[in-house]
């Protein structure tokens, strides 16, 4: 392929010969044609540049302005380059209007010297092309050899940006975040583009991955880095005021294509080693590890240094209408765009769990309250995930408990945390980001858990505890009376008649229950888990 810049010097004309579209003599050619019927131009096809003696544009022996206008607006149309015509054969000159209308349609006319036969054109213009095609398949082969070199010689994979800057003679910077790679040649780098940062991590436009190579502004070509269809990096290229050629763009694919086969060669592993990972959260969450020295064992065999207290976060994308297999990609897609985020914080541990939900264990300071945390993972981290897969996630966090033992309680409830996020969200409000915090649930731990009648147990004993406790101390008797005043259906007077004191004693131990407990007896909701607790607790005792 040559340009029309390239064709007047090789087909013998000059610069005077120009006659319209001066500024479109860049327009590329893929060869030469001549057509002289009135309908020839039917049979053209796009990149072919046409010779005339300009007889098809006569009627009645004058030159026809509008056949002009219109055959210009049908070889563009056609993909046509620019024509010449030989003036003085049967056109004495093109009128204004026409060159005017090719200027503006960036079709360049030319004047063919009355001297020359079409052959003289045709035949140095198909040799020059013919040479240069072979030039640019010996220098894409030349390409290809140099790369091959480079794949079989081991050399570490950052000198390519020197490979590629040494080909192209061009700076060269490689940026892939996920990998924390950042290599710029030594012929210099490219200042920060936050537009290209934004893109890192996120779902590729369909613009992108059908041409993945484009080019930006000041003369800078980006080659963009893809996998199932995220953006994981990017090659840039720098000084080039024009189109690539081709074995240029020959020598930024074999790049690409090394960049990819490390890139997957890292995720291997990266995947292989995560699977361990998984293994250990697994046993770390069913308690599996009784003993200490395995379990600093095992942390080390994984890379990871363990924390005293953790809290427990499970993560998943949504399950309506999803395969299995489709809820493993999707929350693999999930767990990769969180190693992202957490590739930087190695304290916090995360992985799959036996079910292939995303499972975190952040570490938690003693004695330190969960909202905030549970706030900062909402806020900094989910919705951050949530925008770069553009999909739905759902989370349950659980509470704190000492010790790495309470680790197993606080994934039982994160479980039930996730499985009321799952639930109480209609399937089709299913467009953002759904957390459910332990913390926060009532009757849904019940009715969630894996064994409601345990979970009622545990419920029991976590709100009526502190009322047994204050009886004991206090040899008070707020059990008994929030046993009576529920029998009574929360009627003051009755409760009253029924223990013989004032309706205000029962008002006043009603209060100690609620500040307790956190739970209002005259709230229907807090009544009903109340009548749960007391009914567990009655059934315990029995047992």
């Amino acid at each position: 392929m040559i340009t029309v810049r390239e064709l007047i010097l090789v087909g013998g004309f000059d610069e005077s010969s120009v006659l319209a579209g001066a500024d479109s003599l860049e327009n590329e050619l893929l060869g030469v044609t001549s057509f002289d019927s009135p309908d020839g131009h039917r049979w053209l096809r796009a990149g072919e540049f046409v010779l005339t003696t300009g007889f098809p544009f006569l009627s009645q022996q004058k030159t026809c302005t509008k056949r002009l206008i219109t055959l210009i607006d049908e070889l563009v149309t056609i993909g046509t380059p620019g024509l010449a015509i030989k003036l003085g054969r049967y056109i004495e000159d093109l009128p204004e209007a026409v060159l005017s209308h090719a200027t503006k349609k960036a079709f360049p006319i030319l004047s063919f010297p009355m001297n020359k036969a079409w052959s003289d054109v045709i035949v140095p213009v198909v040799q020059y092309i013919n040479d240069k095609q072979r030039i640019e398949l010996d220098r894409t082969h030349a390409i290809y050899e140099r790369f091959h070199h480079y794949l079989t010689g081991g050399a570490p994979i950052s000198t390519l940006t020197d490979l590629l800057s040494d080909t192209l003679d061009a700076p060269v910077s490689i940026h892939v975040p996920q990998h924390k790679w950042k290599w710029d040649s030594s012929l210099g780098s490219f200042p920060g583009d936050d537009s290209l940062d934004k893109l890192y991590g996120q779902r590729a436009p369909i613009r992108l991955t059908q041409e993945p190579l484009s080019r930006q502004k000041e003369g800078i070509h980006v080659r963009w880095l893809l996998h199932d269809q995220i953006v994981q990096g990017t090659i840039i290229i720098g000084q080039r005021e024009r189109d690539l050629y081709a074995w240029e763009k020959v020598a930024i694919e074999q790049t690409a294509a090394l960049l990819s086969l490390e890139m997957q060669r890292q995720r291997a592993i990266q995947e292989t080693f995560q699977r361990f990972r998984n293994d250990f959260l697994q046993q770390l969450v069913s308690g599996q590890i009784v003993s200490h020295e395995m379990l600093m064992r095992k942390a080390d065999e994984v890379g990871w240094e363990l924390s005293d207290h953790y809290i427990a976060m499970i993560v998943s994308s949504s399950p309506h209408d999803k395969t299995g297999m489709e809820l493993w990609q999707e929350n693999h897609h999930l767990l990769n765009a969180l190693h992202s985020f957490f590739s930087s914080n190695e304290a916090i541990l995360y992985g799959l769990d036996q079910e292939n939900r995303v499972l975190l264990l952040v570490p938690m300071p003693i004695h330190a309250p969960t909202e905030p945390l549970s706030q900062w993972l909402q806020e900094q981290c989910l919705n951050t995930v949530t925008k770069q897969l553009d999909q739905p996630v759902f989370a349950g966090i659980g509470r704190y408990h000492p010790e790495r033992e309470g680790i197993v309680c606080s994934y039982r409830e994160a479980l039930i945390s996730l499985r009321t996020a799952l639930h109480s969200t209609p399937p089709a409000n299913v467009s953002s980001l759904h957390v459910k915090s332990y913390h926060d649930l009532g009757l849904e731990r019940i009715m969630y858990a894996d064994d409601p009648a345990t979970e009622a147990q545990t419920f029991a004993e976590e709100c009526l505890g502190k009322i047994q406790s204050y009886d004991r101390d206090k040899n008070g008797q707020l059990l008994q009376t929030l046993q009576v005043f529920l029998q009574a259906d929360g009627n003051y007077a009755e409760a009253a008649r029924r223990l013989y004191v004032h309706k205000n004693t029962i008002k006043y131990r009603i209060q100690l229950i609620r500040e307790w407990t956190g739970l209002n007896a005259e709230n229907g909701h807090d009544q009903m888990l109340l009548r749960i607790a007391i009914t567990a607790h009655v059934i315990g005792h029995r047992l």
